[in-house]
């Protein structure tokens, strides 16, 4: 009799485990779902970004005299495309309660989320050696405006967007090859420092006629500002990162071999 009641009361003891289990697991699921939803939009923000970027401000690459810029942004696109096939590999485990699989998302999700914060902790320690090398870069390739079509449409549209004229002042085009072309010993910078820009218009250097800042310190701090607001959705987007994995742990803990 007593084995009948021991087993008995062992049954009912499994029977309320498994019950506050599927409770559990059931709690989960609505957070689990809204994390992997959030996290796959942000894979598909990352994308967007990243192929805008390669797209519209590709023309600063010739300028940059480096693959750099090439690679982080083909580290956006590759680390997006990733987190897009992650969620989906946690969206199953999630619905089918499939250990493997959640498993499987939760060291993805730790993977992805030392990447980012190396990449994160790289590009703020080594910001300064970027700019180092970017104002070198753009002193060379100003003696190559007039004699490559991607050095000069890459030089027009930094000079007229940034609103700036040369390296580190308007007169330094005075020492550039292209200064030294007969058909611009009259002018005394390219068209594109113009205000408002008309052929031959940077015969005249006057201030209400060019820009006098130099590029090299508007396109720094163009980089600068970037490399923080980069530096910050890392942050965020760690502290999201975080979220899920504490919640995949539970859940791994939770779920019983499929």
């Amino acid at each position: 009799m007593a084995p009948s009641n021991y087993s008995d009361w062992r049954n009912v003891e499994l029977k309320k485990k498994e019950k506050r289990r599927c409770c559990s697991v059931r709690c989960l699921k609505a957070p689990m779902h809204m994390f992997t939803f959030f996290y796959w939009l942000s894979g598909v923000a990352l994308v967007i970004v990243g192929a805008w970027t390669l797209v519209f401000e590709s023309k600063y690459s010739v300028l940059l005299g480096s693959s750099w810029f090439l690679i982080i942004v083909g580290l956006m696109i590759g680390t997006g495309g990733l987190i897009m096939i992650v969620c989906i590999c946690g969206c199953y485990g999630v619905v089918k309660e499939h250990r493997y699989f959640l498993i499987s998302f939760l060291i993805l999700l730790t993977l992805i989320f030392i990447i980012e914060v190396s990449i994160g902790i790289v590009a703020f320690v080594h910001r300064a050696h970027i700019e180092k090398d970017l104002d070198a870069s753009i002193v060379i390739r100003m003696n190559e405006y007039g004699t490559s079509d991607d050095v000069k449409e890459s030089f027009d549209v930094l000079q007229q967007r940034h609103k700036c004229c040369g390296s580190l002042r308007f007169s330094s085009w005075n020492i550039t090859a292209w200064k030294q072309m007969p058909e611009n010993a009259n002018l005394s910078v390219p068209d594109s420092c113009c205000k408002t820009v008309s052929p031959a218009c940077g015969k005249r250097d006057h201030p209400s006629n060019i820009y006098h800042q130099g590029c090299i310190s508007t396109l720094s701090e163009y980089f600068r500002e970037h490399v923080y607001i980069l530096g910050l959705l890392t942050l965020l987007l760690s502290a999201v990162q975080l979220t899920g994995i504490i919640l995949s742990s539970c859940m791994v803990r939770l779920v019983e071999y499929y």
